[in-house]
């Protein structure tokens, strides 16, 4: 028996040994071409399979649409074999996400994924390594864009000899997505993130702006806009320790140099983060989020074996403090359940920065032989080495106290599905209700002269509260809960003031137009009956006074008398339909 077992234990080494040559046989396209080249759509999705065929611990998925019409891939890598979404969910294990392609221009992270997963399961220790984590890898976000292969769309990158394009089918930026969730595929990514429930979100870049000598940059959810504990869990926890990694390694890396037209000399401030964005977004959801950013002028080459330790230095920082970062969303969540008071836009704070040890290039201006006026340039041969200011504080400049409820009409269906999209739990009015609510007129908001991301966005909005008590129709709209774990998402798309909420994606657009006017002649008689009135007639001789550039305009001084009238719309023009039950 023991002979049978021995022989068994030979067979079983073999066939693992085997295995872990097989999978360092599959070359890569960026091998083949002296890391020259980036994998296209077709190729990289072929390597998975291969890779997939060739290991037992690596199963490729198909979720969603996208604008192009293909679906998304996922590549999931677990040592116990674990490909099902509801018991990833269910998991004890670190679920690290590493999503690459949002911009298929900036591909580094889509042929690094391939050498950090070969080199991974091709070890002896890929067992142990994958003790804490589950690993889900979509090759490429943007399908679209990275069909739209092309040599030159970016004036600002060296290499690779191709790549996709930064635009997805539909020519939106998916990386300003995550909020108002336009795209098939934001929406298709929205709904798997939360049904695996990931723990720690990474998302590939390449940079723009300034010139320095690190290859590496990295961008964090913002610790200010995180619940607490995350918010110093995210610092110890992870960027410190992948911080130590990579100057280990030697390949230290700065935060993302949020600096363009000017050189870092004098300071920069961190990211701001909405949740537009990705770590912005995951931060509603008390999930890490991090970016990396390799920089633009560096070779090719250099970026993805750059990006490829970040995600081995992220590995080890999740098998580290794997306990710690369950934890911490654990506590994340009990402290948002009882959180009233909520922030929902900021700042940054100029006058308080740290210091940064910088190491830059000299930055100079000289006469641009093309334009004929000061042109900035970096000397490589000259580099400094400093503390910098680093303006890394947040400060809240809009709070709301959380509702107990919110009530939102179903006839704004588009805002029902996001919301549903993101997890949150409803259910319809089912009687006729009388009740007291807070509602919103938009008192104030400036909009965006030029279409951005094919909305014409809303900003520093402002508006009028009110008590009032509202008659309610049922099945006309929802209840909505703010205890429940979507409880940030909620409240940040549902107040208007809110930079990314729904109301200044135009999604309730059809507020801001009045739908009744009047004539002038059909008006006169009454209003010259609202003249008689003490109330009126002051009021109207104190408007002309505050603007008397009116005094000669008819229509504006009927208009004026008009908005007082009971036929103007003030329970419609400009009010929110979203009511909040204290």
């Amino acid at each position: 028996m023991k002979k049978l077992l021995f022989v068994g234990l030979i067979c079983f080494l073999a066939a693992a040994c085997n295995e872990r040559e097989a999978i360092t046989q599959l070359r890569t396209v960026f091998e083949d071409s002296d890391s020259l080249s980036s994998a296209s759509y077709e190729e990289a999705i072929a390597w998975w399979k291969k890779l997939e065929e060739t290991s037992p611990y690596v199963c490729m998925q198909t979720f969603g649409r996208t604008d192009v019409g293909e679906p998304l891939h996922a590549v999931i890598i677990s040592n116990d074999k674990n490909f099902n979404a509801e018991k990833i969910r269910e998991s004890q294990k670190v679920k690290w996400m590493i999503n690459n392609a949002i911009h298929p221009g900036e591909p580094d992270g889509v042929d690094a994924s391939m050498l950090f997963i070969r080199e991974l399961l091709s070890s002896e220790h890929a067992q142990e390594q994958l003790e804490q984590c589950i690993i889900i890898i979509v090759p490429f976000y943007n399908t679209g864009g990275a069909i739209n292969r092309n040599c030159c769309s970016r004036a600002n990158q060296n290499g690779p000899t191709e790549y996709g394009f930064r635009g997805n089918a539909r020519n939106l930026d998916l990386n300003r997505d995550f909020a108002k969730l336009d795209s098939k595929n934001a929406q298709s990514l929205v709904a798997q993130f939360h049904i695996w429930d990931i723990d720690v979100y990474l998302e590939t870049h390449v940079s723009n702006g300034a010139d320095y000598p690190y290859t590496m940059t990295y961008l964090l959810s913002h610790p200010n806009k995180l619940t607490p504990p995350l918010n110093s869990s995210i610092v110890q926890d992870i960027e410190q320790p992948l911080l130590d990694y990579m100057k280990d390694a030697n390949d230290p890396m700065i935060p993302y140099v949020n600096v363009f037209g000017t050189s870092p000399d004098s300071g920069y401030a961190a990211f701001y983060d909405q949740p537009r964005y990705s770590t912005g977004f995951t931060a509603l959801f008390n999930a890490y989020g991090l970016l990396t950013e390799t920089h633009m002028l560096k070779p090719f080459s250099k970026r993805v074996r750059s990006t490829w330790r970040f995600f081995k230095g992220l590995l080890h920082t999740i098998n580290t403090n794997h306990e710690s970062i369950k934890n911490a969303r654990i506590e994340a969540a009990k402290y948002l359940a009882d959180q009233s008071e909520f922030a929902l836009d900021y700042k940054t704070d100029r006058q308080h920065p740290t210091k940064l040890l910088f190491k830059g290039y000299r930055a100079y201006f000289d006469s641009s032989e093309v334009t004929n006026t000061n042109q900035l340039y970096y000397d490589r041969s000259s580099q400094w080495e400093r503390e910098i200011d680093y303006f890394n504080k947040l400060i809240p400049t809009k709070r709301v106290q959380a509702p107990s409820y919110y009530l939102v009409p179903r006839s704004w269906g588009e805002v029902i599905d996001r919301l549903k999209l993101n997890n949150v739990s409803m259910h319809i009015l089912k009687e006729d209700t009388s009740i007291d609510a807070t509602t919103y007129r938009i008192a104030d908001f400036e909009t965006k002269p030029s279409p951005y991301e094919g909305h014409y966005h809303h900003f520093n909005t402002n508006v009028e509260k009110s008590l009032e008590n509202i008659e309610l129709r049922k099945n006309e709209y929802y209840i909505i809960s703010t205890q429940q774990p979507s409880k940030r998402m909620i409240i940040e798309m549902l107040e208007p003031e809110a930079p990314d909420s729904y109301f200044n994606w135009n999604f309730y657009d059809e507020i801001l137009q009045q739908k009744e006017g009047f004539s002038s002649y059909v008006f006169e008689p009454e209003s010259k009956q609202m003249l008689s009135e003490e109330k009126h007639s002051q009021a109207l001789k104190q408007f002309i006074s505050e603007h008397p550039e009116y005094s000669n305009n008819a229509f504006a001084k009927l208009n004026f008398l008009y908005e007082r009238s009971k036929h103007y719309e003030i329970d419609r023009y400009m009010i929110y339909p979203v009511y909040r039950i204290e």
